[in-house]
């Protein structure tokens, strides 16, 4: 194992779009990079760095990034995939059949530890990714608007790997790591495609009626329009001219409760160019698709970056 502590510049490609809440600073900020395991293909290293925006929670202060660097001649720079995970998960089970598809295809690989998830919980005994949804409008919005921000943090950090070709980089995101993703890929100009599978747009609508959230918002009395006031520019909608010819696939489930239809056309909507496909199950159930969508998706990376 070994640890090396850099500072990374955030400035560049990400630095050129601004968008009011998700504004990112583009001042350079400390990351320590340990050597985790070196496989036959690929060397897995964890990257620790301050989070973008600071919590009241110190473990959720720092961001756990996990980053799989092809091994390959010195100096050859490789197309590399963001993955931002759900967030009621207890693993990353699912993500990890995308990744090892990614992963033997040759690209080099970064996944992130969401807000108040795994090592980012406020004490050992909370359940990953629960304090997430907070106590009122204010604090959900400020819980999202971190994730993007730190997601924008880690393309800063992938654009400076100096085994990532910085022209080659994509998203890739499952239910709420769509939505973070939805929003990251609306203001950062890094990423140059991205797939998101089960997501959705007008958050503040969205909560209300996914079957998810809509009890937890209701007993806290979180009105629709309290949500709406909070939101104002950290949803993929409000981009929807800047998002352009943009190029995103997209993947729903035509009887998911989690992400109604209503929500994932929105999302479509708020990506004008992008291509959406249904298949038909529901959130939990698009499972069964795991035996064939990450070569499926693997391809659309193969054939973008």
């Amino acid at each position: 194992m070994r640890l090396l502590l850099i500072l990374v510049a955030a400035g560049g490609m990400s630095g050129r779009l601004w968008a009011g809440p998700l504004n990112y600073s583009n001042k350079p900020f400390p990351a320590t990079v340990t050597m985790v395991n070196r496989g036959a293909r690929d060397t897995e290293y964890l990257v620790k760095y301050p989070t973008a925006l600071k919590s009241l929670f110190k473990p959720n202060n720092t961001v756990w990034g996990h980053f799989f660097a092809p091994n390959g001649p010195a100096g050859k720079r490789y197309p590399c995939i963001l993955v931002l995970p759900g967030m009621a998960e207890p693993n990353i089970w699912i993500e990890n059949q995308f990744m090892k598809r990614f992963r033997k295809d040759g690209f080099a690989v970064m996944w992130i530890e969401m807000p108040y998830q795994f090592h980012r919980v406020p004490a050992p005994l909370v359940p990953s990714g629960q304090v997430f949804l907070a106590h009122s409008a204010h604090e959900l919005a400020f819980n999202f608007r971190e994730s993007v921000l730190d997601a924008r943090r880690t393309l800063a950090w992938i654009r400076g790997n100096p085994a990532v070709d910085p022209r080659r980089i994509g998203i890739f995101g499952i239910s709420l790591g769509s939505l973070v993703g939805a929003a990251t890929y609306s203001v950062d100009s890094t990423p140059s495609y991205a797939v998101f599978l089960l997501g959705g747009a007008d958050f503040p609508h969205l909560v209300e009626h996914s079957a998810m959230t809509r009890a937890f918002i209701r007993k806290l009395k979180v009105t629709p329009q309290e949500m709406a006031k909070a939101w104002p520019g950290l949803d993929p909608i409000d981009y929807r001219a800047r998002n352009k010819g943009k190029k995103v696939f997209l993947m729903n489930g035509w009887f998911d409760h989690i992400i109604p239809r209503a929500y994932a056309r929105k999302l479509k909507y708020a990506f004008p160019d992008s291509r959406q496909v249904w298949v038909p199950f529901g959130h939990y159930s698009s499972i069964v698709n795991l035996f064939w969508l990450p070569r499926y998706v693997a391809d659309k990376f193969l054939k973008n970056l």
